[in-house]
């Protein structure tokens, strides 16, 4: 029993969210808390601050705008401010870092308001970023948010080819790593965990968390690591909301329904 309990305690300090990978996170984002923005790093009309987790020495940064346009930005102290946005809809921001033996990557998406652009956000996640690149296959409205529970698809890029038999990991803070493998398309797609902690009724009630998945992939005697990081919102169904119940209660009351319907018309043929 104490060899068991044991075990649990070096794997639970073993584990931990974001260990040694290059990543975006929501500045402020601390023990799976995000004040950051009440959309968990979506801009929707106001500041998005973002920090750059496990970054060291030189890197680039760009913006890649909804019209498909590119900006250079720069990391004081690792964080970033986002610009005012003039146009509305997705946003790409990349974080590239090279070493001698290494490339490393970091992708993040945000929703900013502004004048609506006329490019598809699917030519936004199309478009070759990074050499090893995560791309979300589609990305979810605007307005949409990711949602624990749910199953989304991605897909893995290399030099803007699929890269097939990859694993990829996927990272919450309050659930162990799962990993995933790639299929012969580079497809893979992942549910993610409703594992948010003190959960009040209302789902405007409960700030988001982070999911981060992480791949990398060996060539040319070089190591390309690459992440993508969103944010994504609890399921009320698993909580204060039950589709299943909900369902039955419109069902009994359908058969409610029918039954006073049925016993009137029979009442009134009886009258007749």
């Amino acid at each position: 029993m104490n060899k068991t309990i044991l075990t649990l305690l070096v794997a639970a300090t073993l584990w931990g969210y974001g260990d040694g990978k290059m990543y975006w996170a929501p500045h402020g984002c601390d023990e799976g808390k995000v004040t950051a923005s009440k959309h968990g790093g979506h801009g929707m009309g106001e500041n998005t601050s973002l920090h750059a987790m496990n970054l060291e020495g030189n890197s680039s940064v760009t913006l890649i705008t909804p019209d498909l346009s590119t900006e250079n930005l720069t990391l004081i102290n690792n964080t970033l401010i986002l610009p005012k946005a003039s146009i509305g809809g997705y946003y790409a921001l990349v974080l590239n870092h090279r070493s001698d033996n290494q490339v490393d990557s970091a992708i993040r998406y945000v929703s900013q308001q502004g004048r609506p652009s006329k490019v598809s956000p699917t030519k936004l996640t199309a478009l070759p970023k990074t050499d090893l690149e995560i791309v979300p296959d589609p990305l979810h409205r605007e307005h949409d948010r990711y949602t624990a529970s749910k199953s989304y698809r991605f897909l893995l890029h290399f030099q803007g080819k699929p890269l097939a038999n990859t694993p990829v990991t996927l990272e919450t803070r309050n659930t162990p790593t799962q990993t995933y493998t790639t299929d012969s398309t580079g497809a893979f797609s992942i549910t993610l965990p409703n594992d948010f902690k003190n959960v009040q009724v209302g789902k405007r009630e409960n700030k988001p968390s982070e999911f981060l998945l992480i791949a990398q992939h060996n060539d040319t005697n070089l190591l390309y690591k690459s992440s993508l990081t969103m944010p994504y919102s609890l399921n009320p169904n698993d909580f204060w909301q039950s589709q299943t119940y909900g369902a039955g209660a419109i069902f009994i009351g359908f058969l409610g329904g029918l039954f006073l319907y049925r016993r009137t018309k029979i009442q009134g043929v009886k009258r007749g």
